[in-house]
């Protein structure tokens, strides 16, 4: 592991306060983590912590550092989640994941990991400009569903699949249609559980039935929110929507969404593509698509 300190041993935990960097983005710029990555301003601010832009001293290549947040440090489950994340996302391999590089603990405690900058927009800036073309849906799409089978061979559920999630690469990233950050709330299949199942992890709008009862996971509660995406995407509008969480969770466990082909005007989807969705969408996972394979097996066949 590697920290910005001489030795493991100068990193102890009770030096984490409340005015450690994670809270206080001034503090972070300018520093330089395990050695090489230097700080140079804060891009984003997610649930777990905050998205630093630094450069690899080394190369000269722009990185993304995210620094766990520093109220949750004190927590050891927490800190534990932090480690599978990153230890997870480190082993998949694919151009439309973007890569993990380092993972590591400053002297002070912060914990660490060192991802691909990603120079584009996310998912979420597109489905603001209204509804998108069939041809744009089975694309992206795609893409997601690549990336998430390339992360499902190695045992890893995404859990927390949104458009903020989905970023939409520009330039000589443009390897692939997307790429998908932020395995956050992540777990390696069959490791030891870090929650209690009444512990409910993943965003509302996008969470699974089984997300949203707080029981077992597999790739097919992927594939649910992958739904939700397409579903947004092709409608404009969500599947479900409700004044607060609670009312988004129950729609998820008991309520049917509305067939695509009553939201859109006549033509607007292929009865192939809309069958796709909404078989994603189905409340029981068995019912589902079987992997993230046979999604894009079904979307290249589109005509």
């Amino acid at each position: 592991m590697s920290i910005d300190s001489p030795t493991p041993s100068e990193a102890p935990r009770h030096r984490v306060t409340s005015r450690t960097a994670a809270a206080a983005p001034d503090a972070m710029r300018g520093r330089v983590l395990a050695g090489r990555y230097r700080i140079t301003s804060r891009i984003a601010r997610g649930g777990m912590g905050s998205v630093y832009l630094a450069r690899d001293t080394g190369d000269g290549s722009q990185c993304a550092v995210k620094v766990l947040r520093d109220d949750l440090l004190l927590d050891v489950r927490v800190r534990e989640r932090f480690l599978y994340e990153s230890r997870a996302a480190s082993r998949i391999v694919h151009p439309a994941v973007a890569k993990t590089y380092e993972v590591g603990e400053t002297s002070a405690g912060e914990m660490f990991i060192v991802m691909e900058y990603v120079n584009g927009p996310p998912l979420r800036r597109l489905i603001r400009t209204g509804r998108m073309s069939e041809l744009r849906v089975v694309l992206v799409g795609a893409a997601i569903a690549e990336g998430l089978a390339a992360a499902h061979e190695v045992g890893v559920i995404h859990r927390d699949l949104k458009p903020e999630n989905v970023l939409v690469p520009r330039g000589a990233q443009a390897d692939s249609v997307v790429k998908l950050v932020d395995f956050g709330i992540a777990r390696i299949v069959d490791a030891p559980r870090i929650t209690t199942t009444q512990h409910v992890l993943g965003t509302p709008q996008y969470i699974s039935p089984e997300q949203a009862m707080g029981g077992p996971v597999d790739n097919r509660s992927d594939i649910y929110s992958l739904g939700v995406i397409l579903y947004e995407m092709i409608a404009g509008a969500l599947p479900f929507d409700g004044d607060d969480a609670e009312s988004l969770l129950r729609k998820h466990i008991k309520t049917r969404p509305v067939p695509l082909g009553e939201v859109v005007v006549p033509g607007a989807v292929s009865p192939k593509l809309e069958r796709l969705v909404m078989r994603c969408l189905e409340k029981s996972p068995r019912a589902r698509p079987d992997s993230m394979e046979q999604i894009v097996a079904e979307l290249a066949a589109l005509d």
